[in-house]
């Protein structure tokens, strides 16, 4: 019997200047994609020209409109069993596919790959993200709520499109990986972890993440609010703590409305957070949304220049 074909979709939007890395690192892997596709975001710069010129099947809109839907348009249109999605300005380690064969089975549906965040300049390591494959499999919903999971999975084709792949709601769009994952898992896909070192992020500034920092935690907000209204309390504390931790990220930018928004919705799953001050604690007893404007403040008084610099919204 012949092993399940993979295939390497790329949403892409002016990236000639990413498409040489991205393109060397799939050259280099020790056993190639059966399909390379790239979807053609109403670029400006050629990206589709290049792409074709590295042996890339093209998908071009002549309308922007953005990474999730050009994502679910590239599954739409393969013909393999299984696929990657990847995007234009990072890479991929050499065995990755490799790996990523050797991982597919029946038994699963999602296979996660560990990932390695790099400076976009100087190619330093920032951090790693690896998963949890015990964890994974015991309960995929709880891992995806408590873990922002990126663009590092090989999913089967067939079961990604059933549970309806990426959100293109705008109020997920800058948080849509995590959103998407969260659907697979509460859609009762199988999840499972490689264990290996695949795919390389490169971190720069007035990226997709780090140029939206403010409507990156707003998209997680509406994420995490989503899981909650899906599965009540069963999973109040996985959801409690994302929310108290994105309560402290949106005081920060000085959010409110979103932090109350925050502190509502944790109040109604009654979870009640353990990790604080206990000063802080006592506090949040009291008044939830004054312990975090208390918190907000010390902190601009104690510690500026963790704020210096930081957009608000009021």
């Amino acid at each position: 019997m012949a092993a399940p074909r993979l295939a390497l979709g790329i949403p892409a939007r002016n990236a000639t200047a990413h498409l040489p890395r991205l393109f060397e690192s799939i050259r280099r892997q020790t056993v190639p994609f059966d399909e390379v596709l790239l979807y053609d975001d109403a670029s400006s710069d050629g990206t589709g020209d290049m792409a074709r010129a590295f042996g890339a099947r093209v998908v071009r809109t002549d309308v922007n409109t953005g990474p999730s839907p050009g994502k679910n348009e590239l599954a739409k249109v393969m013909s393999a069993e299984w696929m990657h999605f990847h995007d234009a300005d990072e890479a991929l380690e050499p065995e990755f596919v490799a790996r990523a064969r050797a991982a597919i089975s029946e038994a699963v549906d999602v296979v996660l790959f560990d990932t390695e965040d790099r400076d976009d300049r100087t190619g330093e390591a920032l951090g790693q993200s690896c998963w949890d494959d015990k964890a994974l499999r015991r309960d995929a919903v709880a891992f995806c709520i408590e873990h922002t999971v990126t663009n590092c999975g090989v999913y089967r084709r067939d079961a990604f499109l059933r549970a309806g792949g990426f959100d293109t709601d705008e109020a997920t769009k800058y948080n849509e990986d995590q959103a998407m994952h969260l659907r697979l898992a509460l859609a009762g896909l199988r999840f499972s972890a490689a264990g290996y070192l695949g795919v390389i992020v490169y971190r720069r500034s007035g990226s997709m993440s780090s140029g939206h920092p403010i409507e990156c935690a707003r998209a997680q907000l509406e994420v995490v609010a989503r899981a909650a209204a899906a599965t009540g309390t069963t999973y109040a504390d996985q959801v409690g703590q994302r929310l108290w931790a994105l309560a402290g990220v949106l005081g920060g930018y000085q959010d409110w409305v979103s932090v109350k928004r925050c502190l509502e919705l944790a109040e109604r799953l009654r979870y009640t957070p353990a990790s604080t001050h206990p000063a802080m604690r006592l506090i949040a007893m009291f008044s939830p949304y004054g312990a975090v404007r208390l918190r907000e403040a010390f902190i601009r008084v104690a510690k500026p220049e963790l704020r210096r610099g930081m957009p608000t919204v009021r």
